[in-house]
């Protein structure tokens, strides 16, 4: 029988749908603090205790502000595109086991992994159309960009997370995470290193950073968004940052597995570990954010197909080496 109390309390609170988007923030919130701090910066300083509420407040200053469709803009397209962006990634969020077992009880399957993968592809694809639609030179030239480093690292991003999928023999995401009396980072640093770096590029962050190169096209796909829409926009980029961290650590760092003093409240310890592995996560995606300097469009795709790929292909067959004639005897 249904609890629908309870399936509607994970679902919209914890750790559904206001968890995501609260975490999210207070992940923007360190993002911008480590970024400010290596650039001897202050960072958000004001709004909140330590600037901590400042995301928040930017969001609601954005959606008071006035909205500009420009006049020759698939007027449906780009106005719906941010939200359904947004939309898709906190649904997938919703198969991470954030507190032990996914934000739906019940809603894990044999093979959510590849659904979960696929749902990352459909969110790209709507910022893809975000900025096809605003029929803005530069939006279309951060729109073709985003296709282009999206195409060509997703490949390589599907390929390494069937590393987890191997040496847990599922391509269930609550089985691989109970497989991993050892963390896969440590059986396979490789494949963890790698699915970093393409992560990295998937979420468009620095060195990856093309499709929002404000030196060559001004905003990318978000140059004509504004107020509401522009305020999705960002949130679903944020939303998929956390996602990214989220997804790194199910797979390759346990998940939410972590000691339980005294098996005392274990959904509760659960939890805390994951946050926290996403945040380690979240900090050394913007250590690496500020530390290289952008690349150029050419050069993004030839480090993925001249390289990355490459290596991925060879970290693929190492891991099924391993999985299959050295790990069993471990």
């Amino acid at each position: 029988m249904i609890d629908y109390p309870l399936l509607i309390f994970r679902v919209l609170v914890f750790p559904g749908f206001t968890f995501i988007l609260l975490f999210t923030m207070f992940c923007d919130w360190v993002e911008r603090k480590v970024e400010a701090r290596m650039q001897n910066r202050m960072g958000p300083s004001f709004t909140g205790p330590h600037g901590i509420l400042q995301p928040i407040a930017d969001f609601i200053k954005m959606l008071t502000k006035e909205e500009i469709t420009p006049c020759d803009s698939k007027r449906n397209v780009y106005k719906y595109a941010p939200i359904l962006a947004l939309s898709v990634l906190v649904f997938a969020m919703a198969f991470l086991p954030i507190d032990g077992s996914s934000v739906i009880p019940g809603v894990s399957f044999a093979g959510d992994l590849i659904f979960v993968m696929a749902l990352v592809s459909v969110a790209n694809f709507m910022l893809f159309l975000a900025g096809w639609s605003s029929t803005n030179p530069y939006s279309a030239i951060g729109a073709a960009r985003v296709m282009t480093q999206f195409l060509g690292y997703d490949i390589p991003l599907v390929l390494l997370a069937l590393v987890p999928a191997f040496l847990a023999k599922s391509l269930t995401i609550s089985t691989i995470v109970a497989s991993q009396w050892l963390p896969f980072a440590i059986l396979a640093p490789w494949a963890f290193v790698l699915f970093i770096i393409t992560m990295q590029a998937e979420l468009e962050k620095d060195p990856f950073d093309v499709p929002h190169a404000e030196s060559e096209v001004v905003a990318g796909h978000e140059t004509e968004y504004s107020g509401g829409k522009l305020a999705f926009l960002k949130l679903a980029r944020d939303v998929q940052i956390v996602f990214g961290a989220a997804l790194i650590t199910v797979l390759f760092l346990g998940g939410a597995n972590g000691p339980v003093p005294f098996g005392f409240l274990p959904e509760l310890w659960g939890t805390l570990w994951f946050v926290l592995k996403v945040l380690v996560i979240v900090v050394l995606s913007e250590y690496l954010t500020v530390l290289f300097a952008r690349l150029r469009i050419d050069q993004v795709v030839r480090v993925n197909w001249q390289f990355i790929l490459p290596l991925t292909v060879l970290s693929l067959i190492l891991t099924l080496s391993l999985a299959y004639w050295v790990y069993p005897m471990v």
